[in-house]
């Protein structure tokens, strides 16, 4: 691929990129999620723009300090300080010549806005796997349950060349390819035919929590970016899948965006698989492919927790191509 095909994207300041690679190499992303897995208790039950308890904000005091510590080896060796890195984090998350739709949740960890949602989001996430197994009935579709990301299954190519399509700027494409491969705390809640709330925490990202009601109407929605998207969603019984559709997106403006969630046996394991797909137009039937002929669009596969099969954590397929253009194979007229 071209050399110059890395640069796509508005310039960032190379310490955010330097950053930016600090937090998928080093441990801050691991001290960050013990943080918060040891102090999400307090945020059970807490609503954005509720009262502000006192505990919480000597909880984000100690957040703050504990991201501080970890920073000290990073500003040392790229000669800056804390407080301008600070500055350019913030620098960054108001920067409207930016998508922030792919802006990693790294670069926003200093906001206080970062720190109550992931702590919210894994109070929630500790009480949704409560209650994920008893939403299941035998004999009909329900995706319900506690899963663990197959990473034996995983395909990063598949995943590069999807957000390299989608316009994601390659500084921060790399750090969703290795984010991919830590998906967890993995919870889904279906009530068929009415919604599915899909819950996980993504490293880099932070936790995230989506709720898509299955009534097959068009809604402005935030995506698990936090951009506004317009989508429908609806449970497909004839195939049994759920489906979510972003209609006309940037990178395919006469088309749609399609997650799937459903069952496949894969040798002889049953697994949820979500899919992602991209439609060129909106009357099309089957998604676009590459020059390769395979679909573009990554699959990750989920083992429910109860289930049986190879141990999770084993080795992926790590088909890693370079940041390039991903060229499109041209359908027969």
């Amino acid at each position: 691929m071209p050399e110059e095909s890395k640069h796509d994207g508005p310039e960032v300041d190379p310490l955010i990129n330097a950053f930016a690679d600090f937090g998928t190499t080093g441990d801050l992303d691991g001290a960050i999620s013990d943080f918060i897995e040891e102090n999400c208790e307090h945020f059970e039950g807490a609503e954005e723009g509720g009262e502000n308890k006192l505990e919480w904000t000597d909880l984000h005091r100690q957040y703050v300090e504990m991201i501080e510590l970890h920073l000290e080896s990073f500003c040392k060796e790229h000669e800056t300080t804390a407080e301008t890195m600070f500055q350019l984090l913030s620098d960054v998350n108001s920067d409207s010549s930016l998508d922030q739709e792919f802006v990693p949740q790294v670069i926003k960890l200093c906001e206080y806005s970062f720190f109550f949602q992931n702590m919210k989001e894994a109070a929630d996430i500790m009480a949704a796997k409560r209650e994920a197994n008893t939403l299941k009935s035998e004999g009909e579709f329900n995706l319900s349950g506690c899963y663990q990301l197959c990473t034996d299954l995983l395909n990063v190519t598949e995943v590069e060349k999807y957000y390299e399509f989608t316009g994601c700027p390659w500084y921060f494409r790399k750090i969703i390819v290795a984010a991919s491969k830590r998906l967890s705390d993995i919870v889904v809640l279906h009530e068929p035919e009415e919604k599915l709330i899909f819950k996980y925490s993504l490293q880099f990202f932070g936790r995230k929590s989506k709720e898509y009601v299955l009534d097959d109407k068009l809604v402005e929605s935030e995506n698990m970016w936090g951009k506004v998207i317009q989508t429908k969603c609806f449970q497909d019984n004839a195939s049994s899948k759920v489906r979510i559709q972003a209609v006309k997106p940037s990178y395919a403006p006469d088309g749609f965006n399609e997650n799937t969630f459903e069952w496949e046996d894969v040798d002889g394991e049953r697994l949820m698989v979500w899919k992602r797909r991209i439609y060129e137009n909106m009357d099309d039937k089957e998604p676009l492919e590459d020059v390769s002929g395979d679909f573009i669009g990554p699959k990750l596969y989920f083992r429910p927790m109860s289930g049986k099969g190879r141990p999770a954590g084993s080795d992926f397929r790590d088909d890693r191509v370079c940041p390039g253009k991903v060229e499109v194979k041209e359908k027969a007229t």
